[in-house]
């Protein structure tokens, strides 16, 4: 038993080497949504050459980004401190957001299919934004989707975003947290930051990348090997007898 906490302690350990290291790749896959339109899949990676848009929804209005060449879509950013847009700018903000899981494939309790849907107002009756999507954890930060650019109409609660995501590699089980960043598609001004401070909807999010789903461990404890020994050249005969039974 304690050979086994010991490997559940080093397992952790490496997950939390493994998410701060810097040459760590990691890819999502993830669409948007706003009044009712839906974009192509769009891929981030933390690899700057992947970075594209698969297909377009038939009919989608959304402004999607096109390949490496737009500057939102180059090699993600990793935060160690946390954003603060200018404490003068009074501009813009983000009201609400909420988070939505859709499938654990392994049912461990760790999701790897999501949605982030939030709410961005302005003073203005209508102006052109965009949002950094960020993954957090032990104050490390990973971008993980950068949205095409989006209007948002003064106070309006109708003009939401919403971010579906699938993660496909990159992110060991554990508690994320999602942090927001807008800015003024006009200058790129960061103008507003949301995070798990502003809103525990966004705090402590069980996810796992695919790459973690349907991993099963099994531990045999032995209680005497002469008894382990005979279960196991039992278990042909049992399972024969059963067979036979059923015949």
């Amino acid at each position: 038993m304690k050979n086994l906490k010991l490997l559940g302690l080093s397992g952790l350990f490496l997950s939390s080497v493994a998410w701060g290291t810097e040459n760590e790749s990691w890819s999502v896959q993830s669409t948007e949504k706003q009044f009712e339109q839906t974009s192509g899949v769009i891929y981030k990676t933390s690899k700057d050459d992947q970075a594209n848009v698969l297909s377009l929804t038939p009919g989608a209005q959304l402004k999607t980004a096109t390949g490496a060449s737009n500057k939102k879509d180059a090699q993600a950013r990793t935060l160690i401190v946390r954003p603060e847009a200018k404490a003068n700018n009074q501009e813009f903000w983000i009201f609400d957001a909420w988070v939505e899981f859709f499938r654990d494939d392994d049912r461990d309790g760790y999701f790897n299919h999501f949605s982030v849907e939030f709410d961005a107002d302005t003073e203005y009756s209508s102006a052109e934004v965009y949002a950094r999507l960020y993954l957090g954890k032990d104050e490390i930060f990973k971008e993980y989707h950068t949205t095409s650019d989006f209007n948002i109409f003064s106070d309006n609660s109708n003009d939401s975003f919403v971010v579906e995501s699938e993660l496909l590699n990159g992110f060991p089980p554990g508690e994320y947290e999602v942090l927001i960043e807008l800015y003024d598609a006009y200058n790129d001004e960061l103008v507003a930051v949301y995070d798990g401070n502003d809103d525990a909807d966004l705090y402590l999010l069980s996810l796992e990348s695919k790459e973690y789903e349907s991993i099963q461990v099994i531990v045999v404890r032995e209680h005497g090997g002469s008894v382990s020994l005979w279960s196991l050249l039992l278990l042909p005969l049992l399972l024969m007898t059963r067979q036979y039974r059923k015949a």
